[in-house]
């Protein structure tokens, strides 16, 4: 009895673990068919939210890169392949309809879209110089090396002498970095600060203007007290040394830049204060100087312009080493950099300082050398009241 009761049992705790087995098995493959149907709904969605991919056309021209295929200067007189600061150059272009596609594709089809290229040198933009014409029938564009570009002024310090010449390569592009490539076969370019022939022009036609200067200087009463061998100046010396260098400076920028240089205000306090100087110094000779002192002859150059009636003196001295320094401050800057220099403030009152010290110490020259000669008369007096004796 007992042993029946267990089997049936047993029969019956294994058909509740079938039963709960197989409602296990129900519900998961319930899950899974709900499951694809809500992953069905999505697909649907999705494909109808999509747009319907349109295939793409080729295009009927397609987009050429233009090239440069020869650089120069307009200049005809200047060397092949050799450019100078001041030039108007040219790159011809292989394609100009190719480059207008180009500017086009880069600007956005703005109107007078090549008005936007700009100079390229050894791959830096020269954002100021921009393109000045562009000739279509002969496919050039030209621009302009400004020597005031402070793009083009940053290759200055490469050039170990004002006439040297260093290789660069030149091409077009746009502000946004876009380069135009350059054909090999357009060949090397030399870039020149400025023009060897047009300095040894300009020297040869100041050296000049020198030797006619120093020849009258010579030989007139040019710089002169009195007359044609009377003492030298140092008034009228300074004078004419601010005339000669700021005349030959004009002529020199103006020979190889090809402009005329605006004067600045240093040069022309520079000047007035050289005629001022001389204004006075001449006054001082009229009122104490006599007309015996006026017919003395001349020692030489330098001693005539640094001594006065008791030697060499301090404050002729000193305007003479000021105005030689100031004066190579000047011509320096003039080589360096083709323009007029306007000197610092503090230099030009310096300047002004040495010559009203030499003016007002000069009022004293004529008076403590006039001490001297009152014994002398005396003594002729002695001598000749002895002899009459």
């Amino acid at each position: 009895m007992n042993l029946k009761l267990h089997s049936q049992l047993l029969i019956a705790a294994f058909l509740l673990l079938n039963l709960q087995g197989f409602g296990a098995s129900l519900k998961e493959k319930k899950d899974t068919s709900n499951t694809q149907k809500i992953l069905a709904q999505l697909d649907s969605i999705r494909q109808k939210l999509q747009p319907t991919a349109v295939p793409c056309k080729p295009l009927s021209t397609p987009l050429v890169f233009p090239k440069v295929i020869g650089i120069g200067s307009i200049l005809s007189t200047r060397a092949s392949h050799h450019v100078v600061f001041g030039d108007y150059i040219y790159l011809t272009i292989d394609s100009v309809a190719a480059l207008q596609a180009l500017t086009d594709s880069i600007t956005g089809l703005k109107k007078d879209s090549l008005g936007d290229l700009i100079l390229y040198i050894n791959g830096n933009a020269m954002r100021d110089i921009v393109v000045q014409n562009i000739d279509r029938e002969e496919h050039e564009l030209i621009f302009h090396l400004d020597r005031h570009s402070q793009y083009l002024m940053k290759f200055y310090p490469e050039f170990p002498y004002l006439w040297s010449t260093i290789p660069v390569s030149i091409s077009a592009g746009y502000k946004s970095g876009v380069i135009i490539p350059v054909d090999p076969a357009a060949g090397s370019i030399y870039l020149e600060y400025v023009s060897r022939w047009s300095m040894i022009n300009s020297f040869i036609f100041i050296l000049s203007i020198l030797v006619s200067f120093i020849v009258l200087a010579a030989t007139t009463n040019l710089i002169r007290i009195g007359n044609d061998d009377s003492p030298f100046s140092l008034a009228l010396t300074q004078l004419s040394f601010w005339s000669i260098v700021i005349a030959s400076s004009f002529i020199y920028i103006w020979i190889v830049t090809e402009e005329l240089p605006p004067i600045t205000g240093s040069t022309l306090i520079l000047l007035s204060v050289s005629a001022l100087t001389t204004g006075g110094s001449r006054l001082v000779d009229i009122r104490n100087k006599t007309k015996k002192d006026l017919m003395l002859s001349s020692d030489s150059f330098l001693e005539d312009i640094l001594k006065d009636e008791l030697g060499y003196s301090v404050h002729r001295a000193q305007m003479f080493m000021w105005t030689v320094i100031l004066g190579v401050i000047f011509v320096t800057s003039v080589i360096r950099f083709q323009q007029i220099p306007q000197l610092d403030e503090s230099l030009l009152a310096l300047m002004g300082i040495s010559s009203g010290a030499y003016v007002g110490l000069k009022t004293m020259e004529n008076k403590k050398g006039s001490e001297p000669k009152a014994p002398k008369k005396k003594e002729a007096v002695t001598s000749t009241a002895t002899e009459n004796q």
